[in-house]
Formats: structure tokens, C-alpha cells, sequence
């Protein structure tokens, strides 16, 4: 803690020696936490509205074509978890407009629930983000991102689309904005009877029917050239039954609902910038044992107001602080917990700072306290160095934590109240390179956990939830891209490889549901009024058991789509086929994923 100290001193230090020779400050802009800037020694993505608004499709099914992000999922359509560098689902933060959206119940996202073109942008960042984005992101973080922008608007979007084993879907999106005001409301549903069959078996997907509505809206006001206001609501219902598996039958039911609302009032000025959020975030789910017998149910649901303040100030255009405080107000209740409640405070101050031209560097902190644990205090330090025009180095060492849930403090029976918060270190390396549309970048990466919590058996019918477990994740990223364009023609080709070594410390055995190798092609080419797009990816064997004696084997899965653009651009006929080669592949133990499927779609803009 000493250290901590005394290096902040340092950085103020240096502030104070570079604030005698003010000059005038370029245009200062707004800098989120998820801003490259600010995470100048690590990957940060951002995956655009062209891409997003091109296909229906989940959060889940996006981040795997495009980041080659590992997902273990229960059968299609059915609950979807990540592991993003080894972590679990949990340890990988899920952010709506800066907000940490993670269940307060179990602490994860389930990335089927989220429909991914609802949002104008995907923030994606890899690493350990605690100290700037709070619980949980350990692995790295997602943030949904809606823009708002003041200029002469108006449009209309309309998405229709059918597909394999009964699915139907749609989405529509207004769009309306001046130089003052902004309006944006999105709408979608998707229907599937989703009966498909189990490959090399004579059962299908039975009970396997599920229904998603989501309904977002965004609006903003400029009330000056320095003060703006903007409103952000989204609403998600998914109404599932969940599958079969090849050994069981099931007749259960799974409900969620999700409602937020986040206010943000922002001002930029000549030094200053600020954010003033409060957000209300309510989730709830019925589970039905049996779909027939309603009255046989477990429920749950929980209620949180975020009240956050972020600031920055700038002393020249190359040395800036940035600071923000965050409290939050959770309630839980449910079949299983009784009128949980806690309050967390957390504050974190960083200091960026780009002495020479090519240099920059970022030194951060985070410490809170909560009614329910010990938060622990966390630092950050990263950089980046830039070798030439095409060449950067970055560096980063931070230590991070993910926070108990209600159901491992307050379920009953055997939550455990006195649990301590997961603790995790994290290094990582990397190198950029970029040359006449050509990318490679490259990232080692090194993840120490201790006190991860694990429901253990106290006796046969009663388990409860201990900080025993310790975890060593380390590996190695690589993405290659290149993209052309010629006279009518474009070409974009992106290949992708993930090692990935996660071991329990305790057992020295590999985690479950972590593939060694994973990689990824992806090839879009367009002429004139035509587009190719095929997508290939590979998932190496995972393990299924502690003690690594059973696992599940690899797999490559293809899916390949055609476009075609018509009445001036304004339509546009998409035709994909999903598991090109009709792969018999497993992502959950004894839980086909469908074989070869179709979707058609039309996109009409107005």
C-alpha cells in the first residue's frame, strides 16, 4: 500500500511541475472508461452499426464471429455463458452505456438474452478492467453502446427474416435528430419452434420453443453548446422452454424479464468533462419444474440504483486526470433469498500522461467499501510505445475483483455471508502493427486468481459456497486482418488464434469448459451490389470433469452468407446458411447444437 502511495504522490508531482506553462487546449472531448485512451496498454475493439444492424442476431452469436469469443451454450437459443481468457462468466464484466449490467443474483450475463443490433456500437476490451469498470471484469469487458449524435436525421429500418425448425424474427428502427434533439426507438421480436434434430440420434430438440421481445429507446437533448442530457431505457423478455438433453427429458420453463433506465447528464468544457449517471436496473425470472404445473415454480428478482460521477480535468492536451465515484443500492428476493439488501462505494482516480510523442502511459487506482464484504483496494499501471508509424508496443499489470453474488451471500439454504470478494492479478504484453490496410497485433497474457468462491458439499443434501479455490490462466492472442478496396470491388479477411491455458492450482488439472486452441477466419468480399461473407471457426477439446477424464471433442464450424443490395440500396436480401458441413458438435456435454440450418432476411432502409 506504501508503494501505492508513493507512486500517486509521484504522478501528482508531475502535474503540479507541468501546470506552470498552460497553453491553450486543443478541442477536449469526452473519454468513457472504455475509451483507448485511457487503456493505452490494452485491446480495445469496437465493432460498428454497419455490422451490428447487417443480421438478427445474439450478442453471443456476434461476439463469436467477430472477437472468436468462446461460449458454452445449453443447446440454441438456450442459456449462453463466455469465458473470455479462461475466466468464467462472472469474471467478465457486460456494461450497458458505461453501467455493469451482470446479474446481482448469479453475477453473470446470459448473452442470449441481449439482441445485438438493438445498439448503434460494441465496445470490447480485453484484460483486467477492474480498477476503471468495477466488479468482475477480470477476463475483460463488453460495453453496449447507444450514440447519440446532433445533426439532421431521419430514417427508418426494417428487418424481416425466417428460418430453419419454424423461426421467425423482425426488428424496426426510427431514427429522428436536429442540431438540439435526438430520438432513436428499436423494436424486435423473434419466434422459433426450434425443434431441430439431434445429429446421429433419433431424438430432436423437444421442449426447445423460445420467444425474445426487446424494446429500446434513446433520447437526448442539447440544452447548450456545453451541457447535454441523455435518457436511455431497453427492455428484454425471453420466454424459453429448456431443451432436452440426449441421456434426459425435460418439461421445464425459464422466464427473464430485464427493464433499465439511465439518465446521463454530461458537460464538456474548456478543461473539465463530466458524466452524472443514475441508472435503475430490475431483473426477475420464473423457473417452471414442469411447464404444465405452474404452481411447481422457483422465482426471483432483484432491484439496483447506480448513482455514478465521473470527471476529468485537463492540465495541457497530453496530461490529464480523470476520477469518478459509484454507489449502488441492491435488492434481492426471491424462493430462495429473503429480502437481501447492500450497499457498495467504490472511487478510482487515473492519471494519464503522454510525455514524449510516441509514449503514453496510464497509473490508476480503485478502493471502496460495502455493507455486505471487503472490497479490496486495486491498481492499474499500462502503456504503450510507439517503435515507428507501424509498430507499438503495449504493457500492462493491474490486480482486479469480482464481488460475491446474492446467491452465494444470501441463498437458502447454504449461502455464506462471509465470503470474500475473488481476488486476481493480470500481466499482459502485446504488438501492433498496421501498413496499407494490413494489421497483425499479438498479446501474452498472465492471470493469478485466489479465493474464488465454490459451492461444496457439507453433507449429501447440503452444499455451501467457500473462497477455496486458487487459478492460473496464461496464453497467447493473435489477429491478423487485411482489407482492400478496388474500383467496385472490396475484400476484407481477418484470421484469428487464442492458446489458452487455465489450470486449478489446487488439483493442477485443467478448467472445465476452457479450449487450449482456438482460432477463427473470416472473409467479406463485395462487388458492386454483392456481398460474400465466410466464416470459419475451430474449437479445440475441452474438459467436462475436474479431474480432466471425460471432454468433449473439437469441432470446426462454417457459416457463409450472400447479399444483395436492390432499389438503389435501399433493400437488401440476405441468405445465410449456418454449420455449412452439418457438424455434430457439442458446446455443453449432451447437448447437440443443430445441424445444417437457413436463414433469409430483408433489410429495408428508408
Amino acid at each position: 500500500m506504501k508503494k501505492f502511495i508513493l507512486l500517486l504522490f509521484i504522478c501528482f508531482g508531475t502535474i503540479q511541475a507541468q501546470t506552470d506553462s498552460i497553453n491553450q487546449l486543443d478541442e477536449i472531448v469526452l473519454r468513457g472508461n472504455f475509451s483507448p485512451v485511457v487503456n493505452s496498454g490494452y485491446e480495445v475493439k469496437v465493432i460498428s452499426d454497419s455490422i451490428l444492424k447487417n443480421s438478427y442476431s445474439s450478442l453471443g452469436e456476434l461476439l463469436q464471429e467477430q472477437a472468436n469469443f468462446y461460449f458454452k451454450q445449453n443447446g440454441y437459443g438456450m442459456v449462453s455463458s463466455i469465458s473470455l481468457r479462461g475466466t468464467s462468466a462472472s469474471q467478465t464484466g457486460v456494461f450497458w452505456n458505461g453501467i455493469g449490467i451482470n446479474s446481482a443474483l448469479n453475477g453473470q450475463t446470459d448473452f442470449n438474452t441481449i439482441q445485438a443490433n438493438g445498439f448503434d456500437e460494441l465496445e470490447v476490451r480485453k484484460g483486467g478492467g477492474s480498477v476503471l469498470l468495477g466488479n468482475g471484469a477480470i477476463g475483460g469487458a463488453v460495453n453496449l453502446k447507444d450514440q447519440v449524435s446532433f445533426y439532421d436525421k431521419k430514417d427508418l429500418k426494417v428487418l424481416l427474416g425466417a428460418g430453419s425448425f419454424d423461426t421467425y424474427f423482425g426488428q424496426a428502427t426510427g431514427t429522428f435528430s436536429t442540431d438540439r434533439f435526438y430520438a432513436k426507438v428499436s423494436g424486435g421480436l423473434q419466434y422459433s419452434q426450434n425443434d431441430y434434430p439431434y445429429p446421429e440420434s433419433d431424438l430432436r430438440n423437444e421442449n426447445g420453443a423460445f420467444e425474445n421481445y426487446n424494446l429500446n429507446a434513446t433520447f437526448g437533448f442539447k440544452l447548450n453548446e456545453m451541457h447535454s442530457i441523455k435518457l436511455h431505457s431497453a427492455f428484454f423478455e425471453n420466454d424459453r422452454e429448456l431443451s432436452r438433453t440426449l441421456t434426459t427429458e425435460s418439461n421445464s420453463k425459464l422466464k427473464n424479464t430485464d427493464q433499465r433506465f439511465l439518465l446521463d447528464w454530461i458537460y464538456v468544457g474548456n478543461r473539465f468533462t463530466s458524466s452524472f449517471k443514475t441508472a435503475l436496473l430490475h431483473e426477475e425470472f420464473t423457473y417452471l419444474f414442469d411447464k404444465n404445473r405452474p404452481s411447481n415454480e422457483s422465482v426471483g428478482s432483484s432491484n439496483r440504483f447506480i448513482a455514478k460521477y465521473d470527471l476529468s480535468y485537463f492540465f495541457t492536451n497530453s496530461l490529464f486526470l480523470k476520477g469518478g465515484v459509484e454507489f449502488e443500492n441492491a435488492k434481492g428476493d426471491g424462493s430462495n433469498i429473503d429480502d437481501a439488501s447492500r450497499d457498495d462505494f467504490t472511487a478510482y482516480v487515473l492519471m494519464h500522461h503522454e510525455p514524449w510523442e510516441r509514449f503514453q502511459y496510464n497509473v490508476s487506482l480503485r478502493a471502496g467499501a460495502s455493507s455486505a464484504y471487503s472490497i479490496p483496494v486495486i491498481y492499474s499501471l499500462d502503456a504503450r510505445y510507439g517503435l515507428s508509424e507501424k509498430f507499438s508496443v503495449r504493457a500492462a499489470l493491474s490486480t482486479n475483483y469480482r464481488l460475491p453474488t446474492f446467491n452465494d451471500l444470501y441463498w437458502e439454504p447454504g449461502g455464506n455471508p462471509d465470503l470474500k470478494p475473488e481476488f486476481s492479478s493480470s500481466a499482459e504484453a502485446g504488438l501492433d502493427f498496421s501498413s496499407k490496410g494490413f494489421t497483425l497485433s499479438g498479446t501474452f497474457y498472465v492471470i493469478n486468481s485466489e479465493d474464488l468462491i465454490q459451492w461444496r458439499p457439507v453433507t449429501q443434501d447440503f452444499w455451501r459456497p467457500e473462497n477455496v479455490s486458487k487459478a492460473s490462466n496464461r496464453g497467447f492472442e493473435t489477429t491478423m486482418g487485411y482489407s482492400k478496396s478496388f474500383k467496385d470491388h472490396s475484400l476484407n479477411f481477418k484470421l484469428t488464434y487464442d492458446y489458452t491455458l487455465a489450470k486449478d492450482k489446487e488439483l493442477d488439472k485443467n478448467l472445465i469448459y476452457v479450449p487450449e486452441h482456438k482460432a477463427a477466419g473470416l472473409i467479406d468480399y463485395s462487388w458492386k451490389k454483392w456481398r460474400f461473407n465466410y466464416h470459419l471457426q475451430y474449437v479445440g477439446e475441452v474438459f467436462i470433469t475436474t479431474n480432466n477424464s471425460q471432454s468433449l471433442d473439437d469441432y470446426f464450424l462454417s457459416n457463409v452468407s450472400f447479399n444483395r443490395l436492390f432499389l438503389k440500396d435501399m433493400l437488401a436480401v440476405q441468405f445465410k446458411i449456418n454449420n455449412l458441413f452439418d457438424t455434430n458438435y457439442q458446446s455443453v456435454a449432451y447437448r447437440p447444437m443443430p445441424g445444417r440450418n437457413y436463414v433469409i432476411q430483408i433489410n429495408f432502409k428508408l
